[in-house]
């Protein structure tokens, strides 16, 4: 049989004009149309689990795009149809199927010159072709197709995208092909609807959707008119990861990437990178390009009642996850200040009192200290060589700078010694202010805890860095600790002993990686 050229024909002359104007974002979006009809093919069959190819050919004089199914295929009658019902397509009104306005075939166009769809149809011992060319208004159907590289051994589809723009090759690569496809087809491959591999070379790798993490919202789904309304969405920890929640429609196909994308919700809580999964509408349309919702005046509004109507649950899941995370960091960082501050105080021989530093060398002149201790001397102060863990020296209780200390002792004005061997062994260490005012921390001498406040801005600016925000409570506790100590020193003789202990803290701290 001879080749046969076919005109084009667009059935539908409003639908063309509505759409016409409408182009693919990307390369990738293009692609996606060829995917959609490979999976649609599979849904019109109920076919579960049928494998769709996506083979990259980027090398080489004659680099090429090709997605095959394994469908029903079609036969010429049925190509001929095809080229000749643009704009009008026979899924129209079929749940099971993402595509209805028939413009995928067009898509070959920002990707390369020419496009062949290779057919063989079931029970049909031949392979058939339609060849179509950027910008012609004309198709060549071939209803036997004897090329041995592009007849098929059995049934089903393959097309190919020929000429590819260089743009196209640098984009179209076996890496982003899959991130693409699985985000864009997630849904439907973790239902099993049908499995999707991208081959480049010697290559081939399995599209699998993305495992979700964090705490799942267990959010009932939602009967409309327009069907169902299906939440899969998860809360995690903040981390340097993106998290982005998925709009799909019909067919479990992605309609948006990230639901950000719509102006009503790129904003918290939604915009946190603390959510990620995917919310399921079979009532949403999405527009030619296939990377927007339709917003009609029907199912989009209810839609967005719906989102609405979940927040506050996203709300308070974030706050618990939030409050949890901090918690874990503070015992975390407590449990390294307090090993931290543990070498310090040995290096300083004050390893009995923790919130006492050696300033001055007579009681109740900054010092503190006992008339018989051996670090007043001048071999063992503040100029001298700390003493050894069997040597410690033995510590008066300083007086208490905090008002909540003052009930510690009866008469302010006593400055004897009197340790407090039960509170003397443990190290200081830090847990956030309940009750925080303007300041960045407090010493609850009580408790022998460094209280920081948590709403503090310089806390703030270092909260998301770990290593910043260790070095910043180390220095609050040594900033407590050398207060609290010295009541009656001199704002010089305190700024001097806050360096000196500053200097050991850090070098104790661990390193930044």
């Amino acid at each position: 049989m001879p080749a046969e050229k076919v005109a084009l024909r667009i059935r539908n002359v409003a639908k063309a004009v509505l759409v016409t104007g409408q182009a693919y974002q990307e390369p990738k979006d293009a692609l996606n149309e060829f995917v959609s009809n490979a999976a649609d093919e599979y849904a019109e069959t109920d076919l579960r689990g049928g494998r769709i190819r996506v083979i990259l050919r980027r090398r080489g004089k004659r680099p090429f795009v090709a997605i095959a199914d394994d469908g029903r295929g079609m036969d010429a009658d049925r190509l001929r149809e095809v080229a000749r019902s643009l704009f009008e397509s026979g899924k129209v009104g079929d749940d099971r199927t993402l595509g209805e306005k028939a413009i995928g075939l067009l898509a070959f166009q920002q990707l390369g010159a020419r496009c062949e769809i290779v057919s063989r149809a079931t029970g049909l011992g031949r392979t058939c072709a339609l060849r179509l060319e950027r910008g012609s208004r004309h198709a060549m159907l071939e209803p036997n197709e004897r090329r041995s590289s592009r007849r098929r051994d059995a049934p089903g589809t393959t097309v190919y995208v020929l000429d590819l723009d260089p743009d196209v090759l640098r984009v179209l690569t076996q890496r982003k092909v899959v991130d693409y496809l699985r985000r864009r087809r997630g849904a439907a491959l973790a239902r099993g609807d049908y499995s999707i591999s991208v081959e480049e070379g010697r290559s081939a790798e399995l599209v699998v959707p993305e495992e979700p993490d964090g705490i799942r919202l267990q959010i009932p789904a939602q009967p409309t008119l327009w069907g169902r309304i299906e939440f899969s969405l998860y809360v995690a920890p903040q981390s340097d990861r993106r998290r982005r929640v998925a709009v799909a429609a019909r067919a479990g196909t992605t309609i948006i990437d990230d639901l950000t994308e719509l102006e009503e919700f790129d904003r918290l809580p939604w915009s946190s990178d603390q959510l990620s999964g995917l919310v399921a509408f079979e009532g949403l349309q999405s527009t030619a390009g296939r990377r927007a919702i339709l917003r009609d005046r029907e199912a989009f509004p209810v839609f967005l009642d719906a989102m609405a109507a979940v927040e506050p649950l996203v709300e308070r899941t974030l706050e618990r996850v939030a409050r949890a995370v901090d918690t874990e960091q503070a015992e975390r960082l407590a449990g390294t200040l307090r090993r931290v501050f543990g070498r310090v105080l040995k290096e300083l021989a004050d390893l009995d009192n923790p919130m006492r530093s050696a300033l001055g060398s007579e009681p109740g002149e900054g010092g503190l200290l006992s008339a018989t201790d051996p670090a007043a001397s001048p071999s063992g102060g503040r100029n001298g060589n700390a003493a050894t863990d069997d040597e410690l020296p033995s510590i008066a209780e300083p007086a208490p700078a905090h008002p909540r200390a003052e009930a510690d002792h009866d008469d302010p004005d006593d400055l004897s010694a009197r340790p407090d061997r039960a509170r003397s062994r443990s190290l200081p260490s830090v847990e956030p202010d309940p009750d925080p005012g303007e300041a960045r921390s407090r010493f609850d001498a009580d408790a022998g805890v460094v209280l920081y406040n948590d709403r503090h801005p310089d806390f703030l600016l270092v909260k998301d860095d770990e290593a910043g925000l260790l070095d910043y409570l180390a220095t609050l506790v040594a900033k407590e600790y050398v207060v609290y100590n010295n009541p009656r020193a001199a704002a010089v003789e305190l700024s001097e002993e806050l360096v000196r202990m500053l200097v050991r803290v850090r070098r104790h701290l661990p390193r930044r990686r």
